[in-house]
């Protein structure tokens, strides 16, 4: 009888990794990290935890963990909002809290992220009391100019920049106003390791998508080769696919659109012309 393979998360070292565990007898499980640590493990252990669902990239330990040192309890949050926290995403979380004798309110963005050296962090980031201003928007030692401030507060769009350390390291970020937090929000960029649909991206298209883009990425499927028109969402983290043959028919509509719409304002400026 073929033995079931499961996905799991298992703390080692005080971090919290991906891995797959196989079950010998129901209670003892043959588990492998995805670096390739082999090791036995028992069916209850604090340290071992079964994935829920598939879109899951957070073990519920490690949330829970982290959401601790930002004051948020992950047990009293409702069970979509757990959820949407273990798959990554935003969460804007508001709470009271005592004063000097007075009721006041914390409302934060609070969001499980990953880094391939550093393992999990919980970005959080605290809501301002007014809009921010052109001269407070800095990130990672940049400033940035009008231009790009009024594109993210005026235009909703979403900007790539150049940030640097304080050791003089740059690197690219995205940003993009965030209305709910009265601030600019920041986000990692794409780069040449990030994947695709299992395909790394090559930096021309990392660069071309962090510009907001839109580049014709193909991918080998089991059907044979797709070919998309690629964006990204740094709201949401995840990419966004239009097929090439919809994209093109959707131009084709809004063109045809706009000639007939063209053609109407016409005629209907000839007959007021001739009355």
């Amino acid at each position: 009888m073929e033995k079931q393979v499961a996905k799991v998360f298992v703390k080692i070292n005080q971090v919290w990794q991906k891995g797959t565990a196989v079950s010998e007898d129901g209670q003892t499980f043959n588990v492998k990290t995805n670096d390739n640590q082999v090791f036995k493990a028992e069916k209850g252990s604090k340290y071992l935890e079964f994935q829920k669902f598939p879109a899951q990239q957070f073990a519920v330990g490690d949330a829970k963990e982290r959401l601790e040192g930002a004051y948020v309890s992950f047990d009293k949050l409702p069970e979509n909002i757990q959820d949407a926290i273990i798959q990554g995403r935003e969460h804007l979380h508001a709470s009271s809290y005592i004063n000097e004798g007075k009721m006041k309110e914390s409302v934060k963005m609070v969001q499980m992220l990953y880094n391939s050296t550093s393992g999990s962090k919980l970005d959080v980031q605290i809501r301002r009391n007014e809009p921010v201003k052109l001269e407070q928007a800095k990130a990672y030692n940049h400033q940035f100019s009008k231009e790009e401030f009024e594109r993210m507060v005026k235009d909703g769009e979403t900007i790539s920049f150049t940030g640097s350390s304080m050791t003089g390291e740059t690197f690219t970020k995205l940003a993009y106003y965030e209305p709910k937090l009265n601030d600019i929000r920041t986000k990692s960029a794409l780069t040449a390791n990030t994947y695709f649909y299992g395909q790394q991206l090559t930096k021309q298209q990392a660069d071309a998508i962090n510009k907001g883009l839109e580049p014709e990425i193909t991918i080998d499927t089991k059907k044979g080769k797709k070919t998309y028109m690629v964006s990204y969402s740094p709201r949401a983290e995840k990419f966004v696919t239009k097929s090439v043959e919809q994209s093109k028919m959707n131009k084709l509509e809004v063109k045809n659109a706009i000639t007939v719409g063209g053609q109407k304002k016409r005629k209907k400026l000839n007959q007021g012309m001739s009355v």
